[in-house]
């Protein structure tokens, strides 16, 4: 009825495979390793209700009312704190205070991406951040990863050929830390690497960070940002993962030039982001709730990490594999391939048991036999129980593949 009168851009607007699904996977009989979800026992309940209500009490103007675009003042201060431990040097005029990280994503690709500018990202990529680029009409290039992340070399070599042809990329989007959805962590060599590039060819580095803090083995590298020196690096956090997502509180780091044009986008968008939330977090923040809360979310993030990686090897079979990440919340796992995982979703759903299939997540095709499995929301008991069920189903699978198979040569 109303085509003629949508937009070029709400034309190309597609709707996400992971949110088509999830009507599907959250019924209560159905063990979901598909949302990237807090588990529910790791929110913090009893310390927000307890300083809601003493926020409420004393610092009405600062809950209740608007707040400037940027983001209320103390909580901007705060964030200053929070990146100096995590190794980057900032002022107040870098930061900017967004509805979630996903609203950053929007912003830097509303001010930076104009239809059919090229935007370089990692192959597989986080659905969200692929979502932000096309409903911009950007042209996504994934560059392939390895177990170390982003393969630089590849890089290296497309820019060339890029620069050569004069149509270097506007910026390269990248979940350098336990990425979404593969887990894998880039390098600590390949993260300068990245940088040096980016000096070299004067393209941005839009670095995504929502699960850094989640580490549950070995060292944490540093961020790309703590090796940016002439501002080419765009930093995007978010307390959704490691705090409360329903807040929706998250921040963007960059140069003040870049904040400046971030800021007027935002204005046309939500005028101020949250003013309970902002406040919320800046107190938790101060009083050191987050800090600990974090060390909880390892503990108890860890367990599941380990189990689903002992579940998936005890129950797939030796023709399947998967990473094997040291934080965040993801495996991803890969079919012979022969087999197409979104097939093979619609047999696990008949099963009751869910995931997400990896076509969703490649930015220029492919990925048909891999899929995503996420084990934040899941207990220890559906942990072995869902890959259980899984890996019966990928067996029966496998097996009616190999009998066609066998048939055809015969």
């Amino acid at each position: 009825m109303f085509e003629n009168h949508f937009s070029e851009n709400a034309c190309n607007m597609q709707a996400s495979e992971i949110r088509e699904f999830f009507e599907l996977t959250e019924r209560p009989e159905v063990i979901s390793f598909g949302g990237g979800f807090p588990n529910e026992n790791c929110l913090p309940c009893e310390e927000v209700q307890k300083l809601t209500e003493e926020l409420l009490a004393t610092e009405q103007e600062a809950m209740l009312q608007y707040t400037p675009t940027e983001g209320q003042q103390k909580l901007r201060e705060y964030i200053v704190k929070f990146m100096a431990n995590k190794g980057v040097e900032i002022d107040v005029d870098n930061v900017l205070i967004t509805s979630g990280s996903q609203q950053g994503l929007d912003l830097v690709n509303k001010i930076f991406v104009d239809p059919d500018d090229l935007i370089l990202t990692e192959s597989p990529s986080y659905v969200g951040g692929l979502g932000a680029i096309n409903n911009y009409q950007g042209e996504v290039l994934g560059i392939k990863v390895d177990e170390n992340g982003l393969r630089t070399d590849l890089l290296e070599k497309k820019l060339k050929n890029l620069a050569a042809e004069n149509s270097l990329p506007k910026f390269i989007y990248l979940v350098a830390d336990f990425n979404n959805p593969t887990g894998l962590t880039i390098s600590t060599e390949r993260r300068r690497k990245l940088v040096e590039l980016a000096e070299q060819y004067e393209f941005l580095i839009l670095e995504d960070d929502p699960y850094s803090e989640l580490i549950y083995e070995g060292e944490a590298k540093p961020l790309i940002k703590s090796f940016d020196k002439q501002g080419y690096v765009v930093y995007l956090g978010s307390f959704s993962k490691i705090f409360v997502p329903g807040l929706r509180i998250g921040w963007v780091v960059a140069h003040k030039e870049i904040i400046d044009k971030l800021i007027l986008a935002k204005q046309s968008t939500d005028l101020c982001t949250n003013a309970i939330g902002q406040r919320l977090i800046t107190v938790c923040g101060e009083r050191g709730i987050i800090d600990k809360h974090i060390i909880k979310l390892r503990k108890l993030y860890r367990q599941k990490r380990d189990r689903i990686l002992a579940a998936l090897e005890k129950y797939c079979p030796e023709e399947v594999s998967w990473t094997e990440p040291k934080g965040g919340f993801y495996c991803w796992v890969k079919l012979p391939k022969t087999m197409n995982s979104r097939d093979l979703l619609v047999k696990a759903i008949e099963k009751d048991v869910a995931f997400v299939n990896g076509a969703a997540f490649s930015p220029n095709g492919g990925g048909q036999n891999a899929f995503r499995i996420s084990f934040s929301q899941p207990c220890l008991a559906e942990i072995d129980e869902g890959i259980s069920r899984l890996g019966g189903v990928i067996t029966e699978e496998m097996a009616k593949l190999n009998s066609k198979s066998q048939r055809c040569i015969v």
